[in-house]
């Protein structure tokens, strides 16, 4: 017969079974949950960072909306039978025809050459490389929040003498959609910001 296990003394622990008889110390608290640096942020910036990013994408959402355009150009027609009014702002075209009252145009950020001239007998501009090729034309007819890059070719063909009225268009040779991907990459990113932007700042509202 084996002896009895004497009583654990003052200040000791009984055993069984390898865990502990007596209550075990409660587990530590959960640490609080940190909020990303993106979204920590007072409500006056995120207001800022929303209209910024809104304008930014109002900027780009031309470009973007050419960039899903139709491939499939609208023909506008030749000498002796333009169809001008089949034009559409932001969309492929094609017309044929001489240009006139040609002007030489540097692109700044680029330092490529341009032509601009008017298609004759219209009030449509055409801007393409150089001054050569044929006179068939084929590209983007720009939207009429882009006329003012054109405004100094503009008075300059009036000096000339050129019949432009008010309601010139410009045509930008070669510019074709599913080519410029920069501005749909920029406008995906500008809304990722929109969304953190508007998520911290409904979080700050209603907390």
């Amino acid at each position: 017969m084996s002896a009895p296990t004497p009583p654990a003394g003052p200040g000791e622990e009984a055993f069984f079974g390898g865990e502990r008889a007596r209550g075990a110390a409660p587990p530590p608290p959960p640490l609080p949950r940190r909020e990303s640096p993106l979204l920590a942020r007072s409500p006056t910036f995120a207001v800022l960072a929303l209209l910024v990013s809104g304008w930014l994408l109002h900027e780009l959402a031309g470009d973007v909306a050419y960039y899903f355009s139709p491939r499939r150009p609208i023909d506008l027609g030749g000498p002796g039978a333009y169809a001008l009014e089949k034009a559409r702002e932001n969309r492929l075209v094609q017309v044929r025809g001489d240009l006139v009252d040609l002007v030489g145009a540097t692109v700044a950020r680029t330092g490529l050459d341009r032509t601009v001239g008017r298609l004759g007998g219209t009030n449509l501009l055409v801007d393409r490389p150089g001054r050569g090729g044929p006179p068939i034309f084929e590209g983007r007819l720009l939207p009429a929040a882009a006329r003012g890059d054109y405004a100094e070719v503009v008075a300059a063909l009036r000096k000339r003498g050129a019949p432009l009225s008010d309601a010139w268009l410009v045509l930008r040779d070669g510019e074709r959609p599913r080519e410029q991907w920069l501005p749909v990459l920029g406008a995906a990113l500008l809304a990722v910001l929109v969304a953190i932007n508007l998520r911290a700042l409904l979080k700050a509202l209603t907390s």
